[in-house]
């Protein structure tokens, strides 16, 4: 793994934090530092913030995919802006995460980031016509925020058991096999915004 942030004080706070589970195989402070050492790593996952110096993240994450195809690219961001969400998708990112979300839940989503095979402009959408509930789309828009299953159920003060129903009934309408999938998918329905 490499971990892409401009602060060293917050890329070696996040190090601490998941080097028991990862190798991180090196540290870049910018954009352009980002994808060299990509380039010459080929790790598994580039964590990249969103607001570097160097190169803006689409470029670096565009760069990145066609430099070292097995990795995949996860965003850690303040930013909860989904029509960045849909421009990073559209490039290659893998996920996003805030930098508000726990170690748990960071490790979780490092394990299980795989790298885009395509873009999403490519997918054929399922159709259109009221393929989500309210209840599941709030349900959607807040996993697309990285909130957990117990975070979703305190806001929309509903049981975790029921947030998971809504989960598995969104992965059968969209055709999703995962959470990563079902936002992308989402996203491309521009679903997310309301």
């Amino acid at each position: 793994m490499v971990l892409a942030d401009d602060h060293a004080l917050f890329r070696k706070g996040v190090r601490s934090l998941i080097e028991h589970d990862f190798t991180v195989v090196g540290e870049a402070g910018d954009g352009q530092e980002a994808i060299a050492l990509v380039e010459r790593a080929q790790p598994d996952v580039l964590l990249l913030d969103v607001e570097m110096p160097g190169s803006s993240a689409e470029r670096t994450i565009s760069s990145v995919r066609r430099r070292s195809p097995s990795t995949a690219v996860v965003i850690l961001t303040m930013h909860t802006d989904a029509v960045l969400q849909r421009q990073l998708l559209r490039v290659g990112a893998s996920a996003f995460a805030s930098k508000n979300i726990d170690e748990r839940a960071l490790v979780e989503l490092i394990a299980t980031a795989e790298p885009t095979s395509e873009t999403l402009s490519t997918d054929a959408p399922p159709p259109t016509d009221r393929i989500l509930t309210d209840r599941e789309l709030e349900v959607i828009r807040m996993i697309a925020q990285a909130y957990t299953n117990r975070e979703i159920s305190a806001r929309l003060n509903i049981t975790e058991g029921t947030v998971k129903r809504h989960t598995t009934n969104i992965y059968a309408k969209l055709g999703a096999t995962s959470r990563i999938d079902a936002v992308r998918k989402v996203i491309r329905l521009d679903l997310l915004e309301g």
